[in-house]
């Protein structure tokens, strides 16, 4: 790393670790956050929910609202013996949305409702479905802005050539920035991203035959100002091993700034280590589709190793797959943002667990930076 590159990466840090001190994360508030009513359609609330059974068991869900006509929704049931079932649609009517959410204790305890079709991916048929879930924190929140060590990040953002115009595109690119004519209520609400691994508990009936849900997994709280058309393209992975330890892994490229990538571990460990750095060493994008099989090197903190890190082997490999898109609720809009939402195993350094396998694209692929 050049002298150059180093200072503004460091001038990156410290500007970072101002904001996390001036805004500190606060669980309860933002696990009470709901849309306000003056929210204009470019505000997100989105919650995901992600159980993996070590037997190959899996159920996978999320539901995206905004003030806007549709919900954005998904949901993957994969059995212990591989059979699949995914929702039908990936919009419904938000006042009939089919998943509600409510969280009953902050930092501690969500319920989940679905009650909608089902496909059957290997007969074709639609089948009644519908569960009523508990999700049971096991662990702390890892909030990406407050809990992220900013090496990595900091990073990216000094890559480019820093003048006014750079910061002006980026804090676009990123969606936090704000836009002329948007309300001022909508500018004010910020972004949140975080995660927190947990149990799940309840009951399913698909046609008719009950069916008991008890996993590991974690859950994904987002909210704030969220343009899908603002990312190129994007991998998340968040895998859970049968203890129900996790790990997190996410990457995305804006047009102005390309590697943005956070992320944890807890794995063999009590606590959550941050991502420092990463190296893909296996990837295609695929046409779009991506690989079933992904492997990239993570680094993370390590503060009882010499050097204060260590890099760790991860492949991930795809069983299970579901193409969504997604135009920011708005019934109008062609599609801006596609999704290959995928389930399967990953290898975490000879360590086994299961998860969400999560790609997307932009459908200009000339904006496609992953490599």
């Amino acid at each position: 790393m050049g002298m150059v590159l180093k200072f503004k990466t460091w001038l990156m840090t410290k500007a970072m670790e101002y904001k996390r001190k001036k805004d500190p994360f606060d669980g309860r508030k933002a696990d009470l956050f709901e849309l306000p009513a003056d929210a204009d359609g470019m505000c997100n609330n989105s919650y995901f929910f992600g159980a993996n059974g070590s037997d190959g068991h899996s159920l996978i869900m999320r539901v995206g609202k905004r003030n806007m006509p549709l919900c954005e929704i998904f949901v993957i049931y994969v059995t212990p013996e591989g059979h699949l079932y995914t929702s039908v649609k990936d919009h419904y009517p938000t006042d009939a949305c089919p998943m509600k959410v409510k969280c009953i204790e902050p930092e501690k305890h969500f319920k989940i409702w679905f009650e909608d079709e089902l496909l059957d991916t290997k007969t074709g048929k639609t089948l009644p479905c519908k569960y009523e879930l508990d999700f049971h924190a096991t662990l702390p929140i890892f909030d990406a802005m407050q809990h992220s060590d900013f090496r990595g990040m900091a990073r990216a953002f000094a890559r480019p050539k820093w003048n006014k115009q750079f910061f002006k595109e980026a804090s676009g690119d990123t969606g936090v920035a704000k836009i002329k004519g948007e309300k001022i209520k909508t500018a004010n609400i910020p972004q949140r991203h975080y995660e927190q691994a947990g149990h799940f508990t309840g009951k399913m009936i698909l046609d008719g035959k009950e069916i008991t849900i008890d996993m590991p997994g974690s859950r994904d709280h987002a909210y704030g100002k969220r343009d899908w058309n603002y990312m190129s393209d994007h991998i998340w992975i968040m895998a859970t091993t049968e203890k129900g330890e996790t790990f997190n892994f996410s990457l995305v490229d804006y047009p102005k700034v390309e590697g943005v990538f956070c992320g944890y571990s807890n794995i063999g460990l009590d606590h959550d280590e941050s991502l420092i750095d990463y190296k893909i060493i296996e990837w295609d994008a695929a046409d779009g589709k991506a690989p079933d099989k992904f492997v990239l090197d993570c680094t993370f903190t390590d503060p009882t190793s010499a050097s204060g890190e260590k890099t760790v082997r991860i492949t991930a490999k795809r069983d299970n797959n579901l193409y969504l898109t997604f135009q920011n609720c708005d019934p109008n809009q062609k599609t801006v943002f596609f999704f290959q939402e995928g389930v399967g195993e990953i290898d975490f350094g000879g360590v086994k667990a299961r998860g969400s396998i999560e790609y997307g694209f932009n459908p200009d692929r000339s904006r496609w930076k992953i490599k």
